[in-house]
């Protein structure tokens, strides 16, 4: 009985391994004459066989497989899925020590890689955010040594606003103790001077054998594990969740204890938190750490404008001007934040539209503000001619204050523009 048992699963073994064999011959047939759907429906056939084949027969199935999805290459609807197969192929020949399509399948994936990167990079620069990041993301997928990728799918999503998206990619970039450390090869090309970068240290070395190429250098990018933590913080700001941003920022400033941008952005999430002592206690601690930084106190002054602080804004914006002469748009600001003083008197001129005494001294209270702004709008001017904004408040300003004839001198300016 147990011989005739033995027999039968036998021949039954030989039954299944001669279809198994019988369906990937038709299936290789159908791809050699180009029949590429023709070879996935005979593959179907085998799917439910496969964890009962042989290595060899398995590693055909997915070759056979890899190679019907690519077709021809014309069908870029294709591309991902073919690559994926590649990439199976890779994965099953190395363990199982098995190499009779190995060479191939690297250089057929490797080349799905470049096409993704090279896609996204063209997304990127054409502002198609959504689609580079979808791009950078499948190159990581396809090679999950191109971690550099990842990041910049990150960075992607973060441009399209798709906050959660690259949050997700971020902290899976810290899970993998992403550094972004690499190893560079430049050299200076003889012709201009400019630098020139290289895949590998042989490749520059050819080149300045060749004498097209001088000074090469080796060297070691930054660390990009900080900018990845901070960059999850900014995310969560723009996506409006101050608690998580607070959180991550808490993190971020582990690596980053003097981080302008963090300490701004956690002053401002204070500030929407009405936690106003907080707020002022970050805008010092961002001043401490640049105070030769024009910009800083410039970033400094509009924070505090924003936020109703009329002096400290002005303050900030002639330190600006004292670190920057020229500084245009902080001489504007201080002319912003001297009007801003007079919200409180047209609001008291419109409770007394009866009370003509009190209006009249109202009014004269308000021309003296006028006339406080006046000299840093004209100041403006003087370093932006061209300025319609500037050309615009100075013709109500002008008006404002009886001086008609430089009110039609910047009237006349403006409609020249």
């Amino acid at each position: 009985m147990k011989i005739r048992l033995l027999l039968l699963f036998m021949l039954s073994f030989s039954v299944s391994v001669f279809s198994q064999k019988k369906e990937l011959k038709t299936a290789e047939k159908s791809l050699k004459k180009e029949k590429y759907t023709e070879a996935l429906e005979q593959l179907k056939v085998v799917d439910p066989m496969l964890a009962d084949m042989d290595a060899k027969l398995k590693e055909k199935y997915y070759y056979i497989k890899a190679k019907a999805l690519r077709g021809d290459g014309k069908n870029w609807k294709n591309d991902k899925p073919a690559a994926r197969a590649y990439k199976e192929l890779i994965e099953f020949e190395k363990e199982n020590n098995l190499k009779k399509y190995l060479k191939e399948a690297e250089a057929e994936l490797q080349k799905y890689v470049q096409k993704f990167a090279a896609s996204g990079s063209k997304f990127y620069k054409e502002k198609n955010y959504k689609n580079a990041s979808f791009q950078f993301e499948t190159v990581y997928a396809l090679s999950s040594r191109d971690t550099s990728f990842l990041d910049n799918a990150a960075l992607s999503a973060f441009l399209d606003k798709d906050y959660d998206k690259s949050i997700r990619i971020y902290k899976k970039l810290l899970e993998l103790g992403y550094t972004g450390i690499a190893t560079q090869y430049r050299a200076k090309s003889a012709i201009n001077g400019e630098y020139m970068y290289f895949s590998s240290q042989k490749e520059m070395n050819n080149q300045v054998v060749l004498k097209a190429a001088t000074n090469p250098e080796v060297y070691q990018t930054e660390s990009r594990a900080g900018d990845v933590v901070k960059n999850i913080a900014l995310s969560y700001i723009a996506k409006g969740d101050e608690q998580g941003a607070l959180k991550a920022i808490g993190e971020a400033k582990k690596l980053y204890p003097n981080d302008y941008t963090l300490i701004i952005s956690e002053a401002n999430i204070y500030y929407k938190l009405g936690d106003n002592e907080k707020f002022l206690e970050g805008l010092r601690k961002a001043i401490e750490l640049r105070p030769d930084d024009p910009l800083l106190f410039y970033n400094v002054g509009v924070l505090t404008l924003e936020q109703g602080y009329i002096e400290e804004s002005i303050k900030a914006f002639e330190k600006a001007i004292e670190l920057k002469p020229d500084y245009a748009d902080a001489y504007n600001n201080i002319g912003v934040a001297i009007l801003e003083k007079t919200k409180p008197i047209i609001e008291e001129m419109n409770e007394n539209l009866s009370n003509f005494k009190k209006y009249d001294e109202l009014n004269e209270k308000q021309k003296v503000v006028y006339k406080e702004a006046l000299p840093y709008f004209e100041k403006t001017l003087e370093l932006k001619p061209q300025n319609e904004n500037t050309l615009s408040t100075l013709v109500g300003l002008y008006e404002l204050l009886e001086m008609y004839d430089k009110q039609k001198e910047m009237k006349a300016r403006l409609d020249a523009l």
